[in-house]
């Protein structure tokens, strides 16, 4: 050993005595020393768990662990995600520096709904929900092994009041599509929105998608796919055989020859006549399937199917076709009849299920459970909401806490868990009696006349004493009756008695609508007819009009004006005369005006 000493884990200590800065004399080294292995691990976990301890009790970690299991279930489709236990794994458990485990789980999966900030406005609702949907379909694909590198197209139409359609941009694998990558198209393949990359789309590739678009404006989702058992399929004479399930709830197929890549703008016009009008799948001559859908839960229930048929071909075909089994016309027609209603053909409560929807929805749990967060809107949430039901049973229902955990030095009636209700109570207490305090002291009786009419009548007022000459202004005096201005009658249950009544006649139908009017008493039946009809009355000689001012719209002082008043029209001179009399009297005029009579 040389003179500087040892070099252990660090510079040595000038006296050569100490290794790690530890003192080989130290009683507590030599008893560390003399312990056996057990008892050493014990403190160590013991030091462990203090630790961990530590942790979970500080109000930091309860708060950020809080938040995260709240996030989860506000977006989450289940109350305990994978997605929260593992950011909780990550705050409790310590990770090495250098690991590339969380990199590489990161890497690997890329979030599908992307849409934040400011890039979501641009986008309408239906839109962002539609991108997050499709983005999702080119996961599934790609999950499901059918994808074939940067290749085929899974398109979707945006509107149908715009040729718009959604797009994969050529370039990217399927596991790279997000909400925000697609890039939006018209009918001739130029981009009208190009998302978040820099990548264009192969106009060759959309070829085959704008002629279905464009020919059936009833399917909004189309996709194209290349696997090897769709190939080998479409390159049977026979096609398609109907010796599964899966091929006989895909239907009826169309078939279109292979001409070489999509590029001449002729063959969009046989793409879709050997489509039809009615058929949703399509296989390609030695190319492939392409399967098609009024929304994009229906193209993956058709893709699905189709692609299971062709795995079970396949795999049938090698016996010979001598000895496979064909079902019956008739069990074809009932299988596609019933796995086409939604639902896969089962009965469900509740909601009704369009085709593919239900297990589309399914495949969104999986995904978010994964970690891709598809940002999708879930029709039928998977967690139940029980009902809480009160209960007055302390031993089925006992209490989770107590309110008198936190009262500060004693004084309950102001600690923190006082009860709601008597506080409010207190708080109407204190309202009600400021009010009395701030109103006026006295006041009196007093006698005044009316304003603007010559008979002016006496009205009563209660005004404040204060402002009386024979009274010194702004001496108080103490209202010492509560009931001074509002006198309570000889009977304490006059009020309940009047309230009984009123209930009695609302529930036997007697209330009417009011006061009736005592303007036209004085006047029968017939000769209110007559005013109405602009007729004269029954003295023959004038007509009346009986109508009064509406005191509604009269202020308080001057209702008081609001007089019966009667109007008198001259009577008629022909009613009393006959149509012979009334012939000459205009015969008469006419003649006048002639100037016969003057002659």
């Amino acid at each position: 050993m040389s003179e500087a000493g040892p070099r252990v884990n660090g510079p040595a200590s000038p006296s050569g005595k100490y290794i790690d800065g530890i003192d080989p004399d130290d009683p507590e080294y030599i008893k560390n020393l003399q312990r056996p292995a057990e008892v050493k691990e014990d403190l160590q976990q013991m030091e462990n768990r203090s630790r961990v301890s530590l942790v979970l009790n500080s109000q930091a970690f309860k708060e950020e662990l809080e938040q995260v299991v709240e996030e989860q279930l506000r977006h989450g489709p289940y109350p305990a995600s994978l997605i929260a236990l593992q950011q909780i794994t990550d705050l409790l458990l310590p990770h090495s520096k250098g690991s590339l485990g969380s990199l590489a789980r990161a890497a690997t999966v890329i979030p599908i709904n992307d849409l934040r900030g400011v890039e979501s406005l641009g986008f309408a609702k239906g839109e962002k929900l539609l991108r997050c949907k499709l983005a999702a379909l080119y996961r599934i694909v790609d999950l499901c092994g059918w994808s074939h590198g940067i290749y085929n197209h899974i398109s979707a139409r945006v509107s149908p009041d715009f040729e718009h359609f959604l797009l994969n941009p050529f370039g990217m694998l399927y596991s790279e599509i997000s909400a925000s990558s697609l890039i939006k198209v018209d009918v001739q393949g130029n981009i009208v929105e190009p998302g978040s990359t820099q990548f264009g789309v192969s106009k060759a590739g959309f070829t085959l998608h704008s002629a279905i678009h464009q020919a059936r404006p009833d399917i909004k989702c189309i996709v194209h796919l290349h696997t090897p058992a769709a190939v080998a399929v479409s390159a049977m004479k026979c096609g398609l055989l109907p010796i599964s399930q899966e091929a006989l709830v895909c239907g009826k197929l169309s078939y279109h020859d292979y001409q070489g890549i999509f590029v001449d703008p002729e063959e969009r016009e046989k793409l879709a006549r050997n489509l039809g009008v009615h058929n949703k799948i399509l296989v390609l001559r030695n190319q492939g399937i392409v399967a098609c859908g009024e929304t994009i839960e229906e193209a993956f229930h058709y893709t699905f199917n189709i692609m299971a048929a062709c795995e079970a071909q396949v795999r049938a075909v090698p016996a010979g076709l001598d000895n496979i089994v064909i079902p019956s016309e008739e069990a074809r027609e009932q299988a596609y009849k019933t796995a086409n209603q939604g639902g896969g053909g089962v009965e469900t409560t509740g909601r009704k299920w369009k085709i593919g929807e239900l297990e589309f929805e399914a495949l969104m749990r999986t995904l978010d459970n994964s970690g891709y967060r598809t940002g999708y809107v879930y029709k039928l949430p998977f967690v139940k909401q029980e009902k809480k039901e009160r209960s007055n049973s302390e031993v089925e229902i006992p209490p989770a806490s107590s309110s008198f955990t936190y009262i500060f030095d004693g004084d309950y009636e102001h600690s923190k868990y006082a009860s709601p209700l008597k506080a409010a109570m207190e708080r109407q207490k204190k309202a009600y009696k400021a009010g009395w305090l701030t109103t006026p002291n006295a006041y009196k009786k007093t006698e005044v006349e009316e304003i603007g009419t010559t008979t002016p009548k006496k009205i009563t007022k209660w005004v404040p004493e204060g402002d009386s000459p024979n009274r010194p202004s702004g001496t108080p005096i103490k209202v010492e009756n509560p009931n001074q201005f509002a006198p309570q009658g000889e009977n304490p249950k006059e009020f309940k008695l009047k309230q009984k009544s009123i209930r009695k006649d609302y529930y036997e139908e007697k209330v009417t609508p009011g006061p009736q009017s005592k303007i036209l008493e004085g006047i029968s039946w017939d000769e209110a007819q007559r005013a109405k009809d602009g007729l004269l009355s029954g003295a023959g000689d004038q007509l009346i009009v009986v109508g009064a001012a509406s005191k509604g719209i009269i202020q308080r002082d001057h209702q008081h004006n609001a007089v019966v008043y009667r109007q008198y029209y001259a009577a008629n001179p022909f009613e009393n005369m006959s149509e012979a009399e009334i012939e000459q009297y205009q015969a008469e005029v006419q003649r006048r005006e002639k100037g016969e009579l003057g002659t």
